[in-house]
């Protein structure tokens, strides 16, 4: 490996070499897989000491470019795009603008109002933060959530029913064991390959609907085997279409319709939506299972989510997971609490809300006066992303061309769960969340100037 340091007044040398390091690896001249020299052998080489050597190598294990392995040493654990373009859910790259449908904007929190109600339990004398975190959560949390779901979507749920974890998929993890083995997960496809891959792992076999990007397929539902429908309803992601009323019953009547089935309702965007529907939750006799998160409406930080559990799984979940914790401090759970009881979480989500309205506006804006006639959008929903047609040109051209003007895109192949099924759909799927205004603009015409 060579690795060219220099030496820059202001910065440390630890710091150079890390930048030094991680460029080559992004690039893809050092492989993904590569054993890097050993600490005293690099430090000899470049003639600094072990120590900033040392420093160098544990920022590029904490951003995730290399790991250490017990009697190997540091390895490259970094596919180069040059390497893997199947990795739909990055939100970092080497390109100059990525056009995330995972982006979530931070740029509207808070920071005083959250400081102060962190700084407000951390010296509150009448609030242990310092012992040990209830179970299923804790109860300030649940009975928050409780209510704030009350009054933001009609759910109706008692805080005993709602268990609380460090992210979706822990969550995801700890509902896929409760299921026998003969029971297999249900998905459409494209979906979110995020959920699925979390699920699937805890399945041989998963149902996957045909593959369609248009309304949802009711009659492919019936027909399915499967007995777990775990869906996306105020978006279907990626498509950007919403269960109707019509289609969320017809849901409801098949969970309702055998036993053990149930439907997984991921709502974990239902607050960045803009106009978000009426729950399945809401509609069932006990065959729903309502997810949500703290990562995407507030901030991905937050590693807090919940679910709410339907009274049958909620006495098997207790009796299969004796052991389970949360696994978020009580700090940040009492401070979600508190944000949600004082009323700054909702004002917090009703401003990005309306932000990612206008940053979809300003995206559909500058993509018609890039391509003019040619660009068919489709925006039936409010999220942090809208769908795109560029005609006479497929969505892989368009994200090849866009590569090598330092912009990365998604389309709907990026999330396709089933490498047997062709997705006859050649939109792209175009994120904004984390993006500035000043970054759309850019993205849109370094992705349009070829197109002129």
């Amino acid at each position: 490996m060579y690795t060219k340091l220099e030496k820059t007044k202001g910065k440390s040398l630890y710091i150079a070499l890390y930048e030094s390091i991680s460029a080559d690896i992004a690039s893809g001249r050092i492989k993904n897989g590569t054993r890097l020299p050993a600490r005293r052998a690099l430090a000899l080489s470049l003639g600094v000491s072990q120590n900033t050597v040392d420093s160098a190598y544990k920022m590029l294990m904490d951003t995730g470019y290399i790991i250490s392995i017990p009697r190997r040493g540091y390895i490259v654990s970094f596919n180069s795009p040059s390497n893997d373009t199947s990795a739909p859910w990055e939100t970092s790259a080497h390109e100059q603008v990525v056009f995330s449908p995972n982006g979530i904007d931070i740029s509207h929190i808070n920071r005083v109002s959250y400081a102060k109600v962190m700084r407000d339990i951390v010296y509150n004398d009448g609030t242990d933060i310092f012992s040990y975190v209830d179970k299923g959560g804790e109860f300030e949390l649940r009975s928050a959530i409780s209510k704030y779901l009350y009054s933001f979507r009609g759910v109706k749920c008692s805080p005993d029913s709602i268990i609380i974890g460090a992210g979706a998929e822990y969550l995801l993890c700890s509902l896929a064991v409760l299921f026998p083995p003969e029971c297999s997960f249900i998905f459409e496809n494209p979906c979110d390959t995020h959920f699925y891959r979390t699920l699937a792992a805890y399945r041989i076999a998963t149902d996957i609907l045909p593959a369609g990007t248009g309304r949802f397929d009711i009659d492919a539902l019936n027909a399915s085997s499967g007995s777990i429908l775990f869906i996306d309803p105020d978006a279907r992601f990626p498509r950007n279409e919403p269960l109707n009323e019509d289609e969320r019953r017809a849901a409801a009547e098949w969970a309702n319709a055998a036993d053990g089935r149930y439907i997984i309702e991921n709502c974990c965007d239902s607050e960045i939506i803009y106009e978000p529907h009426e729950p399945i939750f809401n509609l069932d006799t006990g065959k729903v299972i309502y997810l949500g998160s703290f990562s995407r409406s507030f901030s991905p930080a937050l590693k807090t989510s919940y679910m709410i559990l339907p009274p049958e799984l909620l006495s098997v979940w207790k009796s299969k997971h004796v052991y389970y914790y949360a696994l978020t401090s009580k700090t940040e759970q009492f401070a979600i609490a508190e944000f949600l009881n004082n009323g700054g979480f909702t004002k917090h989500y009703k401003a990005v809300r309306k932000l990612y309205k206008e940053k979809r506006e300003l995206l559909a804006e500058s993509l018609i006066s890039g391509f003019g006639s040619s660009i068919d959008l489709q925006d039936n929903h409010g999220s942090t992303y809208l769908t795109a047609r560029i005609k006479e040109h497929t969505a892989d051209e368009i994200k090849q061309l866009a590569r090598l003007n330092g912009v990365k895109l998604f389309s709907m192949r990026s999330f396709n769960i089933d490498p047997a099924s062709a997705i006859d759909d050649d939109r792209l799927v175009i994120g904004i969340g984390d993006l500035s205004r000043e970054d759309i603009k850019i993205g849109v015409q370094l992705i349009s100037r070829n197109f002129k």
